[in-house]
């Protein structure tokens, strides 16, 4: 499930394109875009995403303005959709739309799908140690009155983390009991806290929350790299061609 702009067709154009191309990988995978309420031109903006919609029947929408602020009530519009549409599931992946994702990695040298699928697992690349910022100049500012712990739980860095299917109405369910806060990464650590379930240790490098220089047998190890979107990801991941290349030597 892909957290994007209403605005940013580009962004999903390149992605259904590149990694997000569900009929490359051999397994069931299911591609959802999760969007808010257009602010920007919204009249023409929906008319536009409707279309979308039409086309490749992978937007899902709620009734709350697509802001920074509402990034957690889109993770947990995806939690529902899962629960309610997707029970079958094994695994979900939340990333953000400016992410390379390597699919095939993360299903074979991660998850294993020849291995039980696990339970009450969640994991991407682990904040800890961290806490709320108090001052209202910055962007990831939440008072006191909202969450007044000192520290944040430990959590998965929002860009990009997974977890077990049956993780998503868990989260979802416990969401209704606490307060949300906008720091959507820091606030599903806070649900994972109230669910007693702790995140686990993702395989050593796998998770990258910064920008990567381009090079096909890094790239070919990882499953998550920040800071690629658009024409950077059709340069270098051409939808199967890259997966094609899995024999060269690395």
């Amino acid at each position: 499930m892909v957290i994007v702009e209403c605005q940013d067709f580009e962004s999903r154009h390149a992605i259904r394109e590149t990694w997000g191309n569900e009929s490359i990988y051999g397994m069931e995978v299911v591609r959802i875009f999760l969007v808010g309420l257009p602010k920007i031109f919204p009249d023409r903006t929906q008319n536009v995403l409707e279309e979308e919609s039409v086309t490749f029947g992978d937007i899902v929408q709620q009734d709350f303005m697509d802001t920074y602020y509402n990034l957690t009530l889109k993770s947990l519009m995806g939690m529902e959709w899962v629960t309610k549409f997707c029970p079958s599931a094994s695994y979900v992946m939340k990333i953000d739309s400016d992410m390379f994702l390597n699919v095939d990695y993360l299903i074979h040298n991660v998850l294993y799908p020849n291995l039980p699928v696990r339970a009450n697992y969640f994991t991407g690349d682990l904040v800890t140690n961290t806490g709320p910022l108090r001052s209202k100049a910055y962007k990831w500012y939440v008072p006191k009155e909202i969450y007044p712990n000192n520290t944040y739980p430990p959590y998965c860095s929002g860009p990009g983390y997974l977890f077990s299917a049956d993780m998503a109405k868990k989260i979802y369910d416990v969401a209704q009991e606490i307060t949300v806060i906008p720091m959507e990464d820091a606030f599903m650590g806070i649900c994972l806290h109230e669910l007693h379930i702790p995140p686990s240790k993702p395989p050593r490098g796998a998770f990258n929350g910064f920008k990567l220089h381009y090079d096909h047998c890094k790239f070919r190890k990882v499953v998550t790299v920040h800071h690629y979107h658009g024409q950077e990801l059709r340069k270098y991941i051409r939808g199967a061609d890259f997966w094609a290349k899995r024999s060269q030597k690395c």
